[in-house]
């Protein structure tokens, strides 16, 4: 009999479908729509009739891990049954509701919003497909109203919003049910897991790349005009992020999107800063089952803070990251997550850096010091 806490199921219609043959649910901060794969195979004698199961592409669905929602609101978006003479099999794929978001565009009757804050317009954006965004972590300044904001003719809902949320350092996630949430990574944030080396870490590797390294990233742009800030004062704005750890002088400018203050324009040069931190340290970490050690879904972490102890990956013997993407799967090889971990820097646009350290945001010697 399969442990509580291995069971995988879709709720269909009241319905649950349980015994799978593989399982892998991901979610991840840089896709914000969480996919969820399950297979099932058995020979043809005793096989189920899936051609009369009812779920079809379509369908709402729930994904439920050792007996904890993985996904609520989602949606079968694929549907593969396939046979042969000794075999039947299926395989379902299951999103979000709000999916949808990703494909469709922006209604142009409503493309202009003045005065509006991030929270508002992205709230009336999704009011058509059912979803909802709320506000997570350290939120200063994300609520920031914009002066003016024009939607692009032929711009995906989903591109509009994460324009936006660039000019506010914000970062796209998604609840249990699929709405979306804007989050940043607070500085006094401290680690909500441990994975150590010969404790729970059953597989381990590492990427220091230093090929995207910059030190400086600056942000031009202008702000629309009135009769307080007009010429100059409205010509020219312009926002800085900074990565000290680099030494190498290797600056980056770039022009402002859309329009905006010297605040917003340094908003947008730390997210900037943040997605290139993202790719600078990665570490694959495997461990054991579905659930960290206060019974959270591991696929509940994304954007937290880890403390991984692993003297075999770093040049120190501990470092704190951040959990960047979280894939939990079932099949021949057992019940595991694989968790992708960055610098925290990629969450918050780099207002974590510290040189070196145990508890640092770069492991010591990842960038030169010459």
């Amino acid at each position: 009999m399969s442990k509580p806490k291995e069971v995988a199921e879709i709720l269909v219609r009241g319905q649950r479908y349980k015994n799978w043959q593989t399982v892998s649910v991901t979610r991840s901060g840089i896709d914000p729509f969480p996919k969820a794969v399950f297979t099932a195979a058995s020979p043809i004698e005793n096989s189920p009739n899936w051609s009369n199961t009812k779920l079809a592409i379509g369908d709402s669905a729930e994904v439920i891990l050792g007996g904890r929602q993985a996904i609520s609101k989602g949606r079968i978006i694929g549907r593969q049954p396939a046979y042969d003479a000794t075999q039947h099999a299926l395989q379902l794929s299951i999103s979000t509701n709000a999916t949808v978001i990703a494909r469709a565009t922006v209604d142009e009757s409503k493309s202009e919003y003045k005065n509006y804050s991030l929270s508002q317009i992205v709230n009336a954006l999704l009011k058509p497909y059912g979803a909802t965004f709320s506000l997570k972590g350290e939120t200063s300044g994300m609520d920031k109203p914009f002066p003016k904001v024009n939607l692009l003719f032929g711009e995906t809902v989903y591109d509009a919003i994460n324009r936006l949320c660039a000019f506010r350092n914000v970062y796209l996630q998604s609840d249990i049910d699929g709405n979306l949430v804007g989050y940043r990574l607070g500085n006094s944030v401290g680690a909500q897991a441990e994975l150590a080396e010969g404790k729970n870490i059953l597989q381990a590797s590492a990427s220091f790349n230093y090929t995207g390294a910059l030190n400086e990233i600056n942000v031009v742009g202008q702000r629309p005009g009135n009769d307080q800030y007009f010429g100059d004062d409205a010509r020219t704005q312009t926002g800085t992020a900074k990565n000290p750890e680099v030494k190498q002088h290797a600056p980056l400018s770039i022009v402002a999107e859309m329009p905006g203050d010297a605040a917003e324009m340094r908003m947008r040069a730390q997210f900037q800063n943040g997605f290139l931190l993202s790719d600078q340290v990665q570490v694959q970490i495997v461990v054991q089952g579905w659930f960290r050690k206060d019974d959270k879904l591991w696929l509940e972490s994304i954007g937290e803070p880890v403390s991984v102890y692993s003297p075999m990956l770093f040049t120190t013997d501990k470092l704190n990251l951040a959990i960047q993407e979280v894939t939990s799967t079932q099949g021949p090889t057992g019940t595991l997550t694989a968790l992708t971990l960055v610098l925290p820097g990629a969450f918050n646009g780099g207002d974590q850096i510290n040189s070196g350290g145990a508890g640092g945001g770069l492991p010591a010697g990842t960038y030169s010091n010459a």
